[in-house]
Order: structure tokens, then sequence, then C-alpha cells
């Protein structure tokens, strides 16, 4: 659909529709002609009209007056109703992207399966699909070291401590601040100043399930490695160390 000359409706709703990243880095790889692009992308401003404009009904709606009342007690309405709208033109614009597409592939579905398989990316792809299938196969409970289930298991449980002291203690977590906060005025110029201890302490139980969640998966990808490559005379692997967090 892209590839096709010119500016078609189908070409426009994938551009404005699909996914930012994949898209403008697919058309990339397709060479395709950058002004033509650009020129097929502009009306994504009638996707990003409605997300300001519910932005800054949204800041109007928190504004108070001295005596406590809102300055524009109108803007609370009208939030919602953009909001609903923009909801609205975001779903409906990837809905119609993922029409055309659907149809395409159908229409088109001999002449893709003609193109054949990349052989290059197939065999990342088999290479893939073994280590994972290793890394399963020594990860089995059953099998793994009590050192490493332990490791396992303390992750698990600072993350748990983690998440119910946020979501149950959060005032004894954080400084109360919103969107519309100044932090020169409500933390003192200092952003760290919104944690308070518990805070704290929920953020280093985060950080340390993360590191012992990393310490485990290398573990488990350093014996997957000695799986595969006992699986086979020509390594699947390479034999660099994958680091702690992958």
């Amino acid at each position: 659909v892209l590839g096709e000359k010119g500016l078609s409706i189908p070409k426009v709703a994938i551009l404005i529709g699909g996914p930012d990243w994949p898209t403008s880095v697919l058309c990339g790889i397709m060479r395709l002609d950058l002004f033509q692009i650009i020129v097929g992308t502009m009306p994504i401003v009638f996707l990003i009209f409605p997300t300001c404009l519910t932005g800054a009904l949204m800041f109007m709606s928190s504004l108070e007056t001295d005596n406590g009342n809102p300055v524009y007690p109108w803007a609370g309405s009208v939030t919602t109703v953009t909001a609903s709208l923009t909801a609205m033109v975001q779903f409906g614009s990837m809905l119609v992207a993922a029409y055309y597409l659907e149809q395409t592939a159908t229409r088109r579905s001999e002449e893709a399966k003609a193109l054949g398989d990349d052989e290059e990316v197939k065999a990342a792809d088999e290479k893939d699909e073994h280590m994972n299938k290793c890394y399963k196969d020594v990860t089995q409970w059953g099998i793994v070291p009590m050192f490493w289930k332990g490791v396992l298991l303390l992750s698990m449980a600072s993350i748990i401590a983690s998440c119910y002291l946020v979501q149950f203690f959060s005032e004894l977590c954080f400084v109360q601040h919103s969107l519309t906060d100044s932090i020169e005025d409500n933390l003192g110029g200092n952003v760290a100043n919104m944690f308070l201890p518990v805070g704290w302490v929920s953020v280093g139980l985060f950080t340390g399930s993360i590191v012992l969640l990393g310490l485990f998966s290398r573990w488990g990808k350093k014996k997957a490695k000695q799986l595969a490559n006992s699986d086979s005379s020509d390594p699947l692997v390479d034999a660099e160390d994958p680091g702690i967090f992958c």
C-alpha cells in the first residue's frame, strides 16, 4: 500500500493510523519519496488537535480563583466531551488503517506467498527460537539450583512489596503533587522531595527486584548457551556474555 504511487486513502490511513516508528522506518527502507510521505502524514493534525485541546481544557478546569471557585466552570464538562472525541478519532484512525491492511493482504495474498522467506531472517528466527527453548528448559523450577530459586523468590517478594506500598500507602510514600502544581513551590525545586522515606523504600525494593531478576536472567542465558552449544557441533550462539540486563 505504501509503495503505490500518489496519495490514496489507504496510503494516508496507514501513514496516520499505523504505529509511528515502524511505519516511518518502513518508508525509509522502501526509499519512498520523502515529500510525498510528509504530505501524506499532514492529516495527523486531525488526531493531534483534539488531544491538545483536551489537555488545554483539563488545565483550565484545574484553575481556581482566590475563593476556591473554578475560573472556567464549563471547562470540566467540555473536557469530558473532547476526551471522548479524542479517543474516537484515534481509535477510528487505527481501525481504518487495519481495514485497508487486511483488505490488501487478502487481495494480494498470492503475491506475498510468492516472495518466499528471507533466508537470513529465517535463520535468525530459528536461532532465537532454539535459544528460547533452551532457556525455558534450563529454567524449569524443578531443576533450578536452590540459590537461584531464592534469588527469583526474593525478586518477586520485593516487587510485590513495592507495589503494595505504592498502592495502599501512597500517602506515606509521596508528597501530594498534581500535574498543574509547581515543582519550585510545592517541592522546593527538587523533584526528589516528592519521595517520603517509605517512598524511597518502595523505590529501593523495585530497584532490587529488577537487579535480582537481571541476575537470574543472566544465569539462565549462560546455561541456555551451554545447552545450545552441546546440542550441535556448530554453536548457535555467540560466546560473549549477554550481560545482566537483556
